[in-house]
């Protein structure tokens, strides 16, 4: 009898071996590709997320975990798409969570910011960069470019710190006695970011600056275009109006204001940074779009008209 019962346990044991591979070998569907398990979850609580739990799937579950000296998971995001019940395990134990990515491009605002980190997987506890730590006398365009990593459920907060900490240690590394104009910090961050949305390309940038050196030299207003757009924001319609030219109480309107707008408009990139930096005041007073990516550039007012005509700019 004891004989005839050890062999019925092993019988049974050999039977639950193609099932038990089946559980942990499978790719459990989901309509989600990712799950999110909360700090002080339980086992099961994560594994419900992923399957049904019947009797035997439990057992299947607590002989793996007791065969692997797997006691907690850590909490996080993780990848379930294609992957099967082992290797979500696994990662779950080892913490493999999913690393997001934010990219803070140059040429983007405030506003294109705030939208970005809202649609993100990060905690937007940084509103319009409220809580940005800064010797700076404003908000805006005060980031480094760049891709940044992070995990679901981080502060928006301790990113944008860093990237504006690496901002102001890029600024701070520049030798100011050996620049070709008189900005100063603040004022080289305002023009950088003016030239980042209206060059073209790189190769324009230390034209577009020595145009507007050469313009704050002479005392003339810098009249750029995207200026009056930030003024705009965040409910500008696309349209650039005789009467957004013409208005006084814009105070980045730089058709009306003289000098440099109160704040940059942009985050700069840092090619136009060392543009402006480099820059001196240029030959040339006008520019205006000949295609897409490129400007003409003019020295006198009236060249400056006769290629406006040329492009049928005026009609």
């Amino acid at each position: 009898m004891f004989y005839k019962s050890i062999i019925f346990l092993l019988l049974s044991i050999i039977a639950l071996i193609a099932p038990y591979r089946a559980y942990i070998d499978h790719e459990p569907y989901s309509k989600n590709k990712s799950i999110y398990i909360k700090e002080g979850s339980s086992i099961n609580d994560a594994i419900s997320q992923i399957i049904n739990q019947n009797f035997i799937n439990k057992i299947f579950l607590r002989y793996f975990l007791i065969s692997h000296n797997i006691e907690t998971l850590k909490s996080g995001e993780y990848e379930i798409y294609k992957k099967t019940m082992s290797q979500i395990i696994f990662d779950m134990y080892e913490g493999n969570t999913i690393t997001h990515k934010l990219l803070i491009n140059e040429g983007i605002n405030i506003y294109d910011l705030n939208k970005l980190i809202n649609e993100s997987n990060l905690i937007n506890d940084c509103q319009y960069l409220s809580c940005i730590k800064t010797d700076f006398n404003f908000k805006e365009g005060i980031l480094y470019p760049d891709t940044y990593f992070y995990k679901k459920n981080n502060f928006a907060s301790d990113i944008l710190q860093k990237s504006h900490d690496r901002l102001k240690n890029y600024l701070d590394d520049l030798n100011f006695s050996s620049n070709n104009n008189d900005l100063d910090i603040e004022e080289l961050l305002i023009l950088a970011s003016i030239v980042e949305k209206e060059a073209g390309n790189n190769d324009e940038k230390k034209l577009i600056a020595g145009v507007f050196l050469r313009r704050l030299e002479e005392r003339m207003r810098l009249q750029a275009d995207p200026t009056i757009i930030y003024g705009l924001l965040p409910n500008f319609d696309g349209d650039i109006k005789k009467s957004n030219i013409l208005d006084r109480n814009n105070k980045y309107n730089t058709y009306m204001i003289k000098g440099l707008p109160p704040s940059p408009i942009a985050i700069s990139s840092l090619s136009s940074i060392d543009a402006v930096f480099k820059g001196k005041p240029g030959e040339f007073l006008y520019f205006v779009a000949d295609s897409k990516t490129t400007h003409y550039f003019s020295k006198t007012y009236q060249e400056h008209l006769n290629k406006i005509e040329e492009l049928g700019l005026n009609k």
